[in-house]
């Protein structure tokens, strides 16, 4: 992959829903996902960020963020790595409904895959001692009311986990592909991907962590079935939690996570092609090669990138290259009057 760091600066719409109606998904195989394009082996950029807007303090900041993405006709869409508000900031209704106003003003579809701090961290004190299965319902409720369909003033249709009846709740997971390049996101989130103990976790919490586990890794596979099935030249993944790639297999901190690396690794020596896993949860922006072999090799056609967040209210540009070796090269967006 390459990687070139710079300092560069709703309606829903009624046929797509009935196209959308039409698409016939099993349970049992892995169905194609939509595609957004014309399967041309064009090239095509994107924006990510994540980890915001924090708090009211950064609201002018990501203001800015807005108009500076909507303002770049060469974007086709922008996926939020989760935590659309700090640990801090109080679980209601009014600041989820808040960040969904927000986000409805890119021109663009705009995709948001759940971080800890909407639901899985809204148990603290200074956010408001909530249950986090009812946030969770409720985060699902509003960002996830069209199953499939995309934030945003243009809006797109995906394919979503919950078509499949087994993990009908799913609404968050999605997958689609554009011009031969295989994209998803999946719920994993930070706090030790909801495995962090707190006064008055019940074994209803850890049958959710279990569950949502579950169903990433089948979705994770599922989406290199449909690379591999498609000859797709690349894939991107996008989840919210810092997985801790660098601590040891069974590190306290890393316990959440060590199924999905693993199956990161496995998946990854079965399709050689480049893979990009995005995350945020650390509010650095960083990129790296992650992953290892069983010879405890870096596995090289496996990327990682991580969006800014916090105060570092900035924004990345994935360009997605089908026609070339690397794919994906990466590019750092520094909007000046936000540092």
């Amino acid at each position: 992959m390459c990687f070139e760091l710079s300092f560069k600066s709703r309606s829903w719409v009624t046929c797509l829903l009935a196209v959308y109606a039409l698409l016939n998904f099993s349970a049992l195989t892995v169905a194609q996902s939509p595609e957004l394009g014309n399967s041309s082996f064009d090239k095509f950029e994107f924006a990510l960020i994540g980890d915001v807007p924090y708090s009211r303090d950064d609201f002018d900041k990501f203001d800015r963020l807005i108009r500076k993405i909507n303002a770049d006709p060469r974007l086709e869409w922008v996926l939020h790595a989760g935590d659309i508000k700090s640990g801090l900031t109080v679980c209601t209704d009014a600041v989820l409904i808040d960040r969904l106003q927000r986000f409805q003003q890119f021109n663009i579809p705009f995709i948001l895959t759940p971080g800890d701090n909407e639901w899985t961290d809204c148990h603290r004190f200074l956010a408001g001692l909530y249950n986090p299965l009812e946030r969770l319902a409720r985060l699902r409720e509003l960002f996830y009311a069209n199953p499939g369909g995309s934030l945003g003033q243009k809006t797109v249709m995906v394919r979503t986990q919950a078509s499949d009846p087994h993990f009908s709740e799913y609404v968050e997971n999605l997958r689609w592909r554009k011009n031969h390049v295989v994209f998803a996101t999946v719920h994993i989130v930070g706090s030790n991907n909801g495995w962090a103990q707190f006064s008055n976790r019940t074994e209803v919490d850890d049958i959710e962590a279990r569950r949502r586990t579950e169903a990433a890794m089948v979705w994770i596979k599922q989406t290199f079935e449909e690379a591999r099935n498609t000859d797709a030249r690349g894939v991107f993944i996008l989840f919210h939690a810092n997985p801790n790639f660098e601590y040891a297999k069974g590190t306290p901190a890393r316990l959440g996570f060590d199924e999905l690396i693993d199956l990161f690794e496995q998946e990854s020596a079965q399709y050689a092609k480049p893979i990009l896993l995005a995350h945020g949860d650390s509010h650095r922006f960083r990129v790296d090669k992650p992953l290892q072999n069983n010879e405890k090799q870096t596995i090289n056609h496996v990327a990682r990138v991580e969006t800014f967040g916090a105060s570092n209210v900035h924004w990345v540009r994935v360009t997605v290259d089908p026609a070339s070796a690397e794919v994906f090269t990466i590019q750092k967006q520094i909007i000046k009057k936000n540092r």
